[in-house]
């Protein structure tokens, strides 16, 4: 898809469709009504009889007959003016990219010179939304695959717009969006097509396009630096685990500012704890933080920001066999710590612990980490935000105003006291389960026996990375969570 930022009057663009937004309550705008004249008033009579609202989501689709240089006008809710903002923007471009999409449009001009944003945040919120909310997965599919796909998009603003900011804003927007496209195809392969060894390679190849630094650990190297938790969870599996470390350097120093941490399990069964049939093949996107960071550090890269930034991704599967760890076994960690195994199925935790142990000795000043990692957060929050724990309020409060800026959902959870008696272990130092109840919580406690006194933010985004519906400039299947937040906080950060 090809986006473009034009400056001319609507009634002159040429495309399939020129898309104009209104506004709930609103009367409309002169260029709307200037259009609709050619029209024969029909849109006007629709609003003066209540049929044509600006609700956000509404959508009309008025074949032209030849009266204007465009095919078809949409004309699309952007909901009450007071609420609007880049979220609003973001989320009812989304929707209208997608349902034009799927009208098999290819040519597609979106009227925004009459909205109140910043020209700069105009383009990268109105290029994102679309960019997202038209993502389909179709690799697979043995017809049709070019179906649905818009050919260019046209970002239409006013005469008197500052073109260099909104090109700016408009590269800006393609690269976020297109991190997050990608997690999302990572997030959508079918774990037989997403080892280990697989996400490993595009890392790889990630780091060739972008000048990132990439290393690979395996499993010789794994055992050589005392990975209990990476290993234990993927003996069970004949996929050999891997260890992925790619590294951004932004300014001329040896300090880490900050590392990225993302849990890949490629495929998680449960393991020897095994989960139910009928949800399982939903565990291919158990790797969904992993593939934020990865994507997240390639987009890094290309928009530069003046900071250094490490993104550590085991990645392994948890299967069942003979070689599979068992409750009751106690694996021995990277930071010397032992662990009790209770369920084979909180796995995600255990290679967490490595990774964020390697981050501290590679001297990170703080940390971040996403991860599917508890049915307990998606149980709170469902689809609507991810769940946040810190041990630094300060911290937190950076990666919090970052989620907002990317138009992300993160709600606290309390890490009490209270909690940590119930990952304590009898026979070794901590146990990985705490038990039936506040299950989110304990095990971000657990993470935290691992990330020394560096700040620290964990981000579980269970309920968030692989949704069951269209929303706005969300789609069904694998999100790509998390993405946009890591790369504003980076970005932030570096002011």
């Amino acid at each position: 898809m090809e986006i473009k930022i034009v400056k001319q009057r609507p009634q002159s663009i040429t495309a399939d469709v020129l898309a104009m937004p209104v506004f709930e309550g609103q009367d409309l705008s002169l260029e709307f009504k200037e259009l609709d004249s050619k029209l024969g008033g029909s849109l006007v009579e629709m609003k003066e009889k209540a049929e044509l609202k600006g609700k956000a989501g509404e959508l009309h689709l008025v074949n032209t007959l030849g009266k204007l240089p465009v095919r078809y006008l949409a004309v699309f809710g952007m909901g009450k003016t007071e609420k609007f903002g880049p979220d609003e923007l973001r989320k009812s471009v989304g929707e209208l990219s997608r349902a034009l999409s799927k009208q098999s449009f290819k040519t597609i001009a979106i009227w925004l010179g009459e909205l109140t944003l910043g020209t700069d945040v105009l383009a990268e919120i109105a290029a994102g939304g679309a960019m997202m909310g038209s993502y389909r997965f179709r690799k697979y599919f043995t017809s049709g695959n070019e179906n649905g796909v818009i050919d260019e998009i046209k970002l239409v603003l006013g005469e008197k717009a500052d073109l260099a900011k909104a090109s700016q804003g408009l590269i800006k927007g393609q690269i976020v969006a297109d991190a997050v496209c990608s997690a999302r195809d990572l997030i959508n392969e079918p774990s037989s097509n997403m080892t280990p060894t697989d996400l490993a390679d595009f890392a790889r190849r990630l780091a060739e396009s972008t000048g990132l630094a990439c290393e690979i650990f395996n499993e010789t190297q794994l055992l050589e630096k005392g990975m209990g938790g990476v290993l234990g969870v993927g003996q069970g599996s004949c996929q050999a685990p891997k260890f992925i470390v790619l590294k951004y350097t932004g300014r001329d120093s040896d300090e880490l500012d900050m590392a990225y941490i993302g849990k890949a399990i490629t495929f998680d069964s449960g393991g020897i704890s095994l989960k139910p049939w009928d949800k399982m093949w939903e565990m291919k996107s158990d790797m969904s933080g992993g593939a934020a960071v990865i994507t997240a550090m390639g987009a890094i890269a290309k928009l530069k920001p003046a900071v250094n930034i490490m993104g550590i991704v085991p990645a392994t599967e948890n299967m069942p066999s003979g070689c599979a760890i068992k409750p009751g076994d106690i694996l021995r960690m990277a930071s010397g710590k032992t662990v009790e195994i209770h369920s084979t199925d909180a796995e995600g935790r255990l290679i967490l612990a490595d990774a964020l142990d390697y981050a501290c000795k590679q001297g990170a000043k703080q940390m971040v980490d996403v991860a599917t990692l508890t049915g307990a957060c998606s149980r709170i929050f469902g689809s609507a935000c991810s769940g946040g724990f810190t041990n630094d309020d300060e911290f937190y409060a950076k990666v919090v105003s970052a989620a907002k800026q990317a138009g992300e959902c993160i709600w606290q959870l309390p890490t009490f006291d209270e909690y940590k008696e119930m990952i304590k272990s009898d026979v070794a130092d901590i146990k990985n389960v705490g038990g039936p109840v506040a299950g989110a919580s304990t095990a971000a406690l657990f993470l935290e026996e691992f990330v020394g006194n560096r700040p620290w933010v964990h981000l579980d985004i269970a309920g968030t990375a692989y949704l069951d519906k269209d929303n706005g400039h969300q789609v069904k299947g694998g999100s790509g969570a998390s993405v946009a937040t890591l790369i504003s906080l980076a970005l932030n950060i570096a002011k």
